[in-house]
């Protein structure tokens, strides 16, 4: 009677253990912390580009140079004209930047994540939502270069 309940009460350990691990509890499943807030972002092109491109996506390479990820380069300059009613390459039924609509751009749906090829940028920190919601105005107000 006694070795049942030990195998029961193991049984029923490592169902918790899988249990937690599937939820995320294992700690390698965790998600990145979000990255600071940005200070003095403006929903336009040059404070975007200022704020969140130059520093979290070109600085890196991710999105800069000829070798540039999925194409996209997202330098200062040719950020816009690799954005605006852009297909994106990953999947060409897609638009980066849709004028005048956030939840029907990649660009958002790639910083909120998780999307085609994983959320922005790559393996975090991730952008706070006050960032993003800022980046869904600049979208919403027409994407103005």
């Amino acid at each position: 009677m006694g070795i049942a309940r030990l195998s029961f009460s193991a049984a029923a350990g490592v169902a918790l253990g899988l249990a937690l691990a599937g939820c995320g509890g294992g700690g390698e499943d965790a998600p990145p912390p979000a990255a600071p807030p940005v200070q003095g972002l403006q929903p336009t092109l040059s404070s975007i580009q200022e704020k969140v491109f130059t520093p979290s996506c070109a600085a890196t390479t991710c999105h800069a140079g000829p070798g540039a990820q999925a194409g996209l380069r997202l330098e200062p300059g040719l950020s816009w004209v690799n954005l605006y009613n852009i297909a994106s390459s990953q999947d060409g039924s897609l638009t980066r930047v849709v004028p005048m609509d956030p939840d029907g751009s990649f660009l958002i749906q790639k910083l909120e994540g998780p999307m085609l090829g994983g959320r922005m940028p790559a393996g975090g920190p991730y952008l706070q939502q006050a960032t993003v919601d800022v980046i869904r105005q600049w979208i919403q107000d027409g994407a103005l270069p």
